[in-house]
């Protein structure tokens, strides 16, 4: 059994008590309800201002959440759970046994990075801002328990992570406790029931040669904001001195979410201004950072023109003359020059140091001029190298030979300085060339990067209802035709429900369009709260809404009808200053064997929703498929 599944068992890691842990054991019962956990929540009151602001923070919608109820069905059960469970190991665990371990620093690092994801969650829209909240408050969650359950080997682990940084913290705690805070905050996080979307990549997030997932995922996106997240915690908490650095290297990261300097400073400065504030209400210390603006690394000085400095070979047999030409190269100038005695040395020399320049004599030991420049010209980094070839005379031969060979100048050996270095300036002009071309090429790779980005945006807005947030039509049916490819192969059940919302051009006719929209708002998050872990709540048009039910048969897809109708039946909606009650008619249909494709799976449950429709709404009504229409079996009676 691994270190990390033994300490769970163990009973030494940190764990909920009081409210948090009457919470987890009540919300473990399948027959629970947001209403009781309420009145749980109601019993804790800083737990309740908690929950009560956040919802606050994270709503969209300009009413106020003003009860512990209505915030509790705003957030969902699964999502109260983790923020009490959170909570609670933050007053539990404000001071511990390991000396060497900062509780206060801890906490205020992941305090930021929870406010850093939920405000991550207001741009790339993958997952419920209190969701994202609790994964940053408990991504260093691994940590906290090392430093339970081992304070004085743990106390040691981080001296020798202090004494050498170079190596990553997980790789110190496996050499001494055969397990790290990445692994053992998997395990709990898992344990405590965080879904694997989140518990994955909070387990993978630090590595830094983690190949990452798939771009166009949901994981990469989550993957991506939480190394963001980790980093600007970490900003926070730096040393003024390193901050300009910090920030210029989360603007480099942040690219791939498309921030600008425009974007990240009123980002950075928001969250910020966050932090203090939640510091205030959990009392955690934060640091008094300055603005964006003043942290923001300033611009390097323009260096004035110069000419490139060259890597230059130059072979000559004859040691006075070697000598002197290296002079004439060195001088004044910023060359790195390379001597060689022979055509061999020259030739082994290019191929170590890749020269900008060779100048070489006709005659030379070995290799001759000639054959060196053949020799280069036949690799591909050779014919990069700029050749002057040197000799006594300047006979016709002599140049014909030279350039036939591949040699770009041709130089006597009694050349002065002025001229050898008036020769080099092509050599120059071409080095210019090759590093704008790396230059152009750069500018090539960002904006195909910056098109995949966009492109991935345009995608998923293809496939998002961006009024509710929710999976639009077209996401819907295909990941209905997925589900039912699987079940084909499979044999296993499954169900949908189509669910549509009562009366509700009455709505639109009695407080207009906008308060409509606040409705269909209200009732998608609502169903996403309502509805099982495995279900996928899609709304298909107007006020009608599908939810796909995998693995499910028909009478399991009836309780999951009635969790939904009654979800909405008991939590009226606030419409200006009219409390309204919500319901909603739903038709259910199982995939049945004759079915020949997705669509009359779609059609059965359509008709059962026009017999729910017709016998007077606010009901649950079971199709069955046949060649003909056939009449839908009504399961409830008017609530």
């Amino acid at each position: 059994m691994k270190q990390a599944e033994q300490l769970k068992l163990s009973g030494q890691l940190p764990s909920p008590r009081g409210v948090a842990l009457a919470i987890l054991e009540l919300s473990r019962r399948e027959n629970a309800t947001l209403g009781e956990i309420a009145r749980v929540v109601q019993t804790d009151p800083a737990l309740s201002g908690r929950l009560i602001k956040l919802a606050n923070a994270a709503t969209s919608i300009a009413r106020p959440v003003v009860s512990v109820q209505e915030a509790v069905a705003r957030q969902g059960m699964l999502t109260v759970r983790q923020l009490a469970l959170g909570f609670s190991l933050l007053d539990q665990y404000r001071n511990g046994a390991c000396k060497g371990f900062d509780y206060q620093r801890y906490w205020s690092h992941s305090l930021l990075m929870a406010l850093t994801m939920q405000a991550l969650g207001q741009r790339v829209h993958v997952a419920a801002a209190d969701e994202l909240f609790v994964c940053g408050l408990l991504a260093q969650v691994g940590r906290l328990a090392l430093a339970t359950a081992y304070p004085e080997p743990y106390d040691a682990v981080l001296a020798a992570h202090r004494a050498d940084p170079g190596q990553p913290l997980a790789a110190h705690e496996r050499a001494r406790l055969e397990t790290d805070h990445c692994e053992l905050g998997h395990v709990m996080l898992t344990d405590w029931g965080l879904p694997r979307v989140f518990a994955d990549p909070l387990a993978h997030y630090e590595e830094a040669d983690h190949p990452g997932y798939p771009q166009d995922s949901r994981t990469h996106s989550l993957f991506v904001m939480l190394r963001l997240a980790h980093n600007l915690a970490d900003l926070g908490l730096a040393e003024p001195d390193e901050r300009a650095r910090r920030v210029g290297e989360w603007m480099a990261q942040a690219a791939d979410l498309d921030f600008s300097d425009a974007t990240a400073g009123p980002f950075i400065d928001e969250v910020v201004a966050a932090w203090r504030e939640w510091g205030k209400l959990l009392h955690v210390p934060v640091t008094a950072l300055p603005s964006f603006a003043e942290m923001q690394p300033s611009p390097p000085a323009a260096a004035p023109p110069a000419r490139a400095p060259l890597r230059i070979i130059v072979a000559d047999g004859n040691a006075f003359t070697r000598r002197k030409t290296v002079a004439m190269l060195v001088e004044d100038s910023s060359h790195v020059v390379y001597p060689a005695d022979n055509g061999d040395t020259a030739l082994a020399l290019a191929l170590e140091v890749c020269p900008h320049v060779i100048v070489s004599t006709f005659e030379l030991p070995g290799l001759d001029g000639i054959e060196l420049c053949l020799a280069l010209r036949a690799t591909d980094e050779g014919r990069r190298i700029h050749i002057i070839l040197m000799d006594e005379g300047q006979s016709e031969e002599q140049l014909t030979r030279a350039y036939e060979a591949g040699a770009d100048g041709y130089a006597p050996l009694a050349i002065s300085p002025k001229g050898l270095h008036t020769r080099l300036r092509a050599a120059q002009r071409l080095v210019q060339l090759q590093d704008g071309g790396e230059k152009d090429r750069a500018q090539l790779r960002q904006i195909a990067a910056e098109l995949a980005v966009a492109n991935r945006r345009l995608a998923n807005a293809a496939l998002t209802d961006l009024l509710t947030g929710l999976p639009n039509r077209r996401a819907a049916m295909d990941l209905l035709q997925q589900i039912w490819s699987a079940a084909n192969r499979s044999g296993r059940p499954f169900a949908v429900l189509v669910l549509d919302v009562d009366h509700f051009k009455n709505i639109n006719d009695s407080y207009g369009h906008a308060a409509g929209d606040l409705v269909l708002r209200e009732v998608s998050t609502m169903l996403r709260n309502a509805a099982r872990r495995e279900d996928s709540v899609c709304r298909i048009g107007g006020e009608e809404f599908l939810v796909i039910c995998p693995n499910t048969e028909l009478q399991l897809a009836r309780v999951v009808a009635e969790r939904l109708r009654d979800a909405l039946a008991s939590r009226p909606i606030a419409i200006g200053k009219t409390l309204r009650t919500i319901t909603i008619s739903i038709g259910i249909a199982e995939r049945e064997a004759d079915m020949p494709e997705p669509d009359a799976l779609i059609g059965t449950a359509d008709r059962a929703l026009y017999q729910a429709k017709s016998a007077g709404r606010n009901r649950i009504c079971i199709g069955q498929y046949t060649c003909q229409v056939a009449p839908a079996q009504d399961t409830t009676t008017l609530s």
